[in-house]
Order: C-alpha cells, then sequence, then structure tokens
C-alpha cells in the first residue's frame, strides 16, 4: 500500500501540514491538508476536511464534503462515504493482532489479515468512537461518542455503547 512516491507526500505533510491550527481558526488549512492528502491517498472527493493531526493510509478513499477529525487515525483500506462527520480521535482499524496460535507467544504471530472498513453517505460518527476490521457503517447511520463498533451498522440508525448496539432508529 505504502510506496516510495506517498511516503514522501506523507514526510511532507507530517513537516507542512499535519499540525497546521484546526480548520475553525484557520480556514485556509483544510485546503492545505486536503491537498496532501490527495497525494497520499486512494482517492479524494472534493471540499473535504482533514483536521490538525489526522493521521491516514494510502487505503483511504475519502467521499465528498467528508472530514476527518483533529487527532483522528483511519488505518487501512477505508472507504467514507460523502457528506460523512467525524469528530475529533476517532480511530479505524483493518486488521489486528493474531492470537490463534497457542504453541506461539502472541507477539511472534504477526497481524490478522486485513478487513476493509466502509462507512456510507451522510454518517455522523461521535469523538472517540473506534471502529474495528470489517465494519460496514449504513447510510444515515450516527455512531455515539466513545461506542465501539464491533459490527455492522443499518443505515439510519444511532449505535452506541461497548460493544455498540442499536439505541434508536432514525426512521
Amino acid at each position: 500500500m505504502w510506496n516510495t512516491k506517498n511516503k514522501l507526500w506523507y514526510l511532507l505533510y507530517v513537516l507542512l501540514a499535519k499540525n497546521l491550527p484546526e480548520s475553525a481558526i484557520m480556514p485556509f488549512a483544510r485546503n492545505i491538508r486536503g491537498y496532501f492528502a490527495g497525494k497520499i491517498a486512494a482517492a479524494v472527493g472534493s471540499n473535504v476536511n482533514i483536521e490538525k493531526g489526522a493521521y491516514f493510509t494510502p487505503g483511504l478513499t475519502l467521499g465528498d464534503r467528508s472530514g476527518i477529525g483533529i487527532k483522528c487515525e483511519v488505518h487501512g483500506k477505508v472507504t467514507i462515504g460523502n457528506d460523512v462527520m467525524m469528530a475529533p480521535e476517532v480511530i479505524i482499524y483493518t486488521k489486528g493482532h493474531a492470537y490463534d496460535n497457542l504453541t506461539l507467544p502472541m507477539i511472534e504471530q504477526g497481524d490478522t489479515p486485513t478487513k476493509p472498513v466502509t462507512i456510507g453517505d451522510d454518517v455522523w460518527i461521535g469523538r472517540r468512537a473506534l471502529i474495528l476490521p470489517g465494519v460496514s457503517i449504513g447510510n444515515g447511520a450516527i455512531v455515539g461518542a466513545g461506542a465501539i463498533v464491533t459490527k455492522n451498522v443499518p443505515p439510519m440508525t444511532i449505535v452506541g455503547g461497548n460493544p455498540a448496539k442499536v439505541i434508536k432508529d432514525r426512521k
């Protein structure tokens, strides 16, 4: 996923753009971070908002008018639809640590296979939510602050808690 070109662009992002002030304080900072995201990520739509301190990898696909919040981490192959709001410190993982072989210490077992994450259109993800590998979040869903999302979230539902459970239907 990482190649020499996007490693160089990521280095420049870290040195020049990642820690520019928040967009509310310096509105053009979002344009600068968005420019670098376009050089690093698989695809970036128009009018995106990558906030201060955001970490993402080349596997990211980010839709139009969507954002990655302050100090968020987006790891691996993640597809984010259009009009997605992401609060600060959200973390999205696409793989974990292997632990199945009881004859080896877990530290020697490496990673689990990558399971992409998909986030639909018009989704709101609350502060410090954690989205685990292989999860799909449907269009119009809301993920409450601090939720740990371990399973797919149906469209137009509100989920919260640990593990995240449906709290309410938006329909």
